[in-house]
């Protein structure tokens, strides 16, 4: 399907799309990965894409040397045009910290996109965080812009499970102005069927809803022996390596992976772990390994995305760790994905349509979110059997995603919903 857009009397040009959105590369993370590879696909194929997002400052929690002292600044990313704004940001991690950091880039962007956004067809207000959301539909409301809103976790629901939404009248406020920005958005895009039937639960109409999972370009992930990236994956071959990739957030329950390695070092010694990130849980999970003496598990900063590949290939298997909540019972994080298309096996503590898929695939192991010995036995299992048998759950993982997680078919996907939404809309902006 083409990308561009005619009216009465007037030539077809490109389709301008907006998308506003805290976390962009260079920033690590799958939220980053996602709306790049997205926007480099919808460019080349012709639309005209301005990303609106904040300074880089992760995962150090300090903006980036190149950016620093700037209240506003225009580059281009891979011939696409990129508005920054700043925001605050802090190497010390807590709620009150993550909130001002969301607040000032909700308030700085919103200015950056009713000033400096020009004309466009449409507007896409990415979460989490879930500030964007607030000032997208406002924006979109003032300049009259269709809006779509792409949902990739339920932030209020996230909130109400790690018991952040207690007070009766808070939860009300959060809930209820969720439930009014959903309804006043032309369209929202999640990326589970889990997330749409809580969208559902919370009366948005099935026609408003369109799911495009997260996916993986299966030409950048695939299996590789180029050298590892980090030392502790190079030295000494005939340790069992298991790897995780990723957030260090309370989302992951990480300290179950932690306690794991403490169990595994009393009974296995072959067995070793290595974990590479940062995030809001990252000072909590080291304190952790080093108040229980684990000395089987490693903890690095976060590897650079094209070195990503290279991580994974360096391990015998790989975790995909969730927390035991309701809301993230039915996650497809993006690590799975990337972990599945380079061939390595999975250990995931997962339910619902992860589970499923790894199950369907038989291209790994499934234990129940949160249990540390149930993890350390998946462990041990995944060793014990042979090589060749690791090496076929690879391919037939890699098989799986590349059917249905293509990252180049959501994408081409979104940009079809986002004609359709800028040709419909009764917002759009006369020319």
């Amino acid at each position: 399907m083409g990308t561009s857009l005619s009216g009465d009397g007037e030539a077809a040009r490109p389709l301008r799309v907006g998308y506003l959105v805290q976390q962009f590369p260079p920033e690590l993370g799958a939220g980053a990965a996602r709306v790049g590879e997205m926007a480099e696909r919808w460019q080349d194929k012709g639309t005209a894409v301005t990303i609106f997002t904040g300074m880089p400052n992760r995962p150090e929690g300090r903006i980036h040397q190149a950016y620093r002292g700037r209240l506003f600044f225009k580059e281009v990313w891979h011939g696409i045009t990129v508005r920054r704004s700043w925001l605050y940001a802090s190497p010390k991690h807590g709620m009150g910290r993550t909130l001002l950091n969301n607040l000032s880039f909700m308030t700085t962007s919103a200015f950056d996109v009713a000033r400096n956004a020009g004309r466009l067809d449409v507007l896409i207000a990415s979460s989490p965080p879930f500030f964007p959301h607030i000032s997208g539909t406002l924006i979109a409301a003032f300049r009259r812009v269709p809006l779509v809103l792409e949902v990739r976790d339920l932030w209020p629901d996230y909130l109400a499970d790690m018991g952040h939404l207690g007070n009766a009248s808070a939860r009300r406020m959060v809930f209820g102005l969720e439930r009014n920005l959903l309804h006043r958005a032309d369209h929202v895009v999640t990326v589970t069927e889990a997330l749409k039937k809580r969208l559902l639960e919370k009366e948005l109409p099935a026609e408003k809803i369109t799911v495009i999972p997260n996916g993986v370009d299966p030409s950048l992930y695939y299996k590789s022996d180029e050298p590892a990236p980090l030392p502790d994956l190079r030295s000494d071959r005939s340790k069992f390596t298991v790897g995780y990739l990723g957030n260090f957030g309370a989302g992951q329950a990480l300290e179950v992976v932690v306690r794991a390695a403490e169990l595994l070092q009393r009974q296995n010694p072959q067995v070793r772990l290595v974990m590479a990130g940062d995030g809001t849980e990252g000072q909590t999970i080291r304190r952790l390994a080093a108040s229980l003496g684990v000395n089987n598990l490693t903890i690095h900063l976060p590897v650079a995305k094209d070195r990503t590949r290279a991580f994974y290939n360096a391990c015998d298997v790989c975790l995909v760790p969730l927390a035991p909540l309701k809301s993230l019972a039915g996650a497809l994080p993006t690590k799975l994905f990337e972990s599945l298309a380079c061939e390595r096996p999975v250990i995931a503590s997962v339910e619902g349509e992860s589970a499923a898929l790894i199950e369907g695939a038989k291209a790994g192991m499934v234990v129940p979110p949160g249990d540390a010995p149930a993890l350390a036995s998946a462990i041990q299992g995944m060793q014990a059997i042979s090589e060749t048998e690791r090496a076929e759950m690879g391919r037939r993982g890699r098989e799986a995603v590349i059917a249905r997680f293509s990252r180049a078919a959501g994408a081409d996907r979104f940009l079809e919903l986002l004609t359709l939404v800028a040709q419909r809309s009764p917002r759009r902006s006369a020319e």
